[in-house]
């Protein structure tokens, strides 16, 4: 493990997530630290918090080729913004410090597919049967219904609602929003796209 500065504001938090994206496609793994802490035994001082989907297939500390304690991530299908996503992404920006959220969408993604069949009035996924699989689907439906029918491809589904989970973590109160308001906090969307572990900023 090398040893690297800690991202002091948005920016260079950025940077260091596309330096590492940039290591893990050209096979360069190094996993370098960037956390200001002598060892994981002192506690945690990530540098930026990722809201990615629970897919298997997605790995954040993987594809940004980073050590444990960089990156504090929060995970449900579909990368939705709820409850547990939230509360968690408020801990580390409050408590933690970290100066960068990204809500980090991926291709071929099951869970907007299913919102794409429920949008289109194909599907549903009642509780007696599906559990609260049909209340994570649901958080996803206005994302596919902000697109136009014609053109609800998979791909454009999962930008769209990268961005609008994005948008409605950047407008929470009152921790996020007062954060980018006052510029210490930058709230980004991405995707990963799963065969090659390629992660593009929207």
């Amino acid at each position: 493990m090398e040893s690297s500065t800690h991202p002091r504001t948005p920016d260079e938090a950025l940077r260091a997530l596309a330096a590492g994206n940039e290591r893990h496609l050209s096979a360069e793994r190094r996993l370098p630290s960037h956390s200001p802490l002598g060892g994981h035994a002192e506690g945690q001082r990530p540098f930026a918090a990722i809201i990615a989907c629970a897919d298997s297939r997605v790995s954040p500390a993987l594809i940004f080729d980073l050590d444990r304690g960089n990156l504090f991530v929060s995970r449900i299908a579909g990368n939705g913004i709820e409850p547990g996503t939230l509360g968690s992404t408020e801990y580390a920006v409050a408590e933690l410090g970290v100066n960068l959220v990204m809500v980090l969408g991926h291709s071929d993604c099951g869970a907007v597919k299913a919102a794409i069949e429920v949008a289109s009035g194909t599907r549903t996924f009642p509780a007696g049967e599906y559990g609260s699989i049909g209340a994570v689907v649901e958080g996803i439906v206005p994302s596919v219904e902000s697109v136009q029918p014609e053109q609800r491809t998979v791909s454009a589904c999962v930008e769209a609602n990268a961005r609008a989970q994005a948008k409605r973590l950047a407008a929470a109160d009152p921790i996020i929003r007062p954060a980018v308001e006052a510029g210490g906090l930058r709230v980004v969307a991405a995707i990963c796209d799963v065969e090659s572990g390629s992660v593009t900023l929207l």
